[in-house]
């Protein structure tokens, strides 16, 4: 059979588009990469507060290139923010976005699903600013890579994030403080404090990145922050003595432990005083500074200086 030169360029041209094509579609999908989106808290003051929720109908993230959908749900995912502490997390969703760098994670709430709930069974409305709109931003750098999964946590930490609204004490505002974190990024501090913690109304432990902390971190805060208000996280500690500080980034920190006493009429913790304290890793006496590798628990001994 003979082929005519122009039946020949024809195939060739026709196998080059094929080739184009497939090569596009491949590069389509080789640019998205998977997301999963998670939450975690710290601890909240107020002992009367019995839950902090949130209803959220979709998860988005901003680049530089617009708003993308992380995740939408056909039902809106409400959960108690304070049930997920030391380490726990709150599966909030995942999905595809296209490879790239992003700077925000935003979580779009549902209307009148943002409230805090007392032990007595009350419950009140909490102010999220652009919640039902524009969303609860969280502002954080990430990597999305073609073909890898990316594991991001939300670090609402209500004790920063949760305060009175300024016209009512009973009226909540959710600052937009929460912070966004890579989670295999992450490693975990573990403490033991060699102190009769029944003897205090409560022991709570503050970490800051080296160099970040002042003593004026202590001073009662303005309206709608709060104490220790550039702590990277916080936890209390039990009455065992023990304390977890979960996803925290590679690095140096400074630990911070304060004690607050029982307000009776407030229902509520009020701050009493720093107590300096002396860190210790298997007998080895720390130089104030301990640190985090990713991966990682860092298991310390601590002994306050009462």
């Amino acid at each position: 059979m003979h082929y005519s030169k122009v039946s020949t360029s024809i195939w060739i041209i026709a196998a080059l588009a094929g080739s184009l094509l497939l090569a596009a579609c491949n590069d389509d999908v080789e640019s998205k990469g998977q997301v999963s989106v998670s939450v975690t808290d710290a601890a909240v003051d107020a002992e009367n507060i019995s839950g902090v929720y949130l209803s959220v109908t979709e998860v988005q993230a901003k680049s530089e290139s617009g708003i993308s959908t992380v995740a939408r749900f056909d039902e809106p995912k409400e959960f108690n923010v304070m049930a997920y502490q030391n380490g726990e997390v709150f599966d909030l969703g995942d999905g595809e976005l296209a490879a790239g760098i992003y700077s925000e994670l935003r979580l779009i709430l549902s209307e009148g699903g943002s409230y805090v709930t007392y032990e007595d069974g009350s419950s009140v409305n909490m102010e999220v600013p652009s919640g039902t709109t524009t969303g609860y931003k969280i502002k954080g750098d990430f990597q999305i890579s073609a073909n890898n999964e990316t594991d991001l946590v939300i670090d609402i930490d209500l004790r920063k994030t949760l305060v009175t609204s300024g016209i009512n004490e009973n009226e909540y505002l959710l600052r937009p403080t929460a912070r966004l974190i890579i989670g295999p990024n992450t490693g975990t501090i573990t403490g033991s404090v060699e102190v009769d913690t029944a003897s205090n109304d409560r022991l709570v432990v503050y970490a800051y990145a080296e160099g970040t902390f002042d003593s004026s971190e202590a001073d009662a805060p303005a309206e709608g922050e709060a104490r220790f208000d550039n702590s990277i996280n916080s936890a209390i500690v039990a009455k065992d003595g023990s304390f977890t500080l979960a996803f925290m980034e590679e690095g140096d920190y400074e630990l911070i432990f304060s004690n607050y006493t029982m307000n009776e009429v407030e229902n509520s913790y009020d701050y009493e005083a720093m107590i300096a304290a002396n860190l210790s890793i298997n007998g080895i006496l720390l130089n104030d500074l301990v640190t985090v590798e990713a991966n990682s628990t860092t298991m310390l001994l601590v002994n306050l200086n009462l």
